[in-house]
């Protein structure tokens, strides 16, 4: 199982309705994690990047947008527990 299934799984078992709640589409499997694009009715249209940090065993939040072609972080939750993705992603996306 890649890392983005186990993500995309450790999100829906926390909370089967986040990722339809937040519009997710643009789904990618990156080599340490997760990217989808945020849309519809949420505060934060953009880009949210889950990326597995394997030497601390723990997730890195990154919340992102594209503008003129370049990536733009806007904001980064470091160090967090699968258990608190849809918290974190929640608290930002809204």
């Amino acid at each position: 199982m890649t890392i983005a299934q186990t993500i995309l799984n450790q999100i829906k078992g926390l909370d089967p309705m986040a990722m339809m709640a937040w519009g997710s589409k643009e789904l990618v499997a990156m080599r340490d994690g997760l990217k989808f694009k945020t849309s519809g009715m949420v505060k934060w249209k953009g880009y949210v990047y889950v990326q597995y940090d394997e030497g601390q065993d723990l997730y890195n939040v990154i919340f992102a947008q594209i503008r003129k072609m370049e990536w733009i972080e806007r904001e980064r939750v470091e160090g967090v527990y699968f258990d608190q993705l849809v918290e974190i992603i929640d608290r930002r996306v809204g």
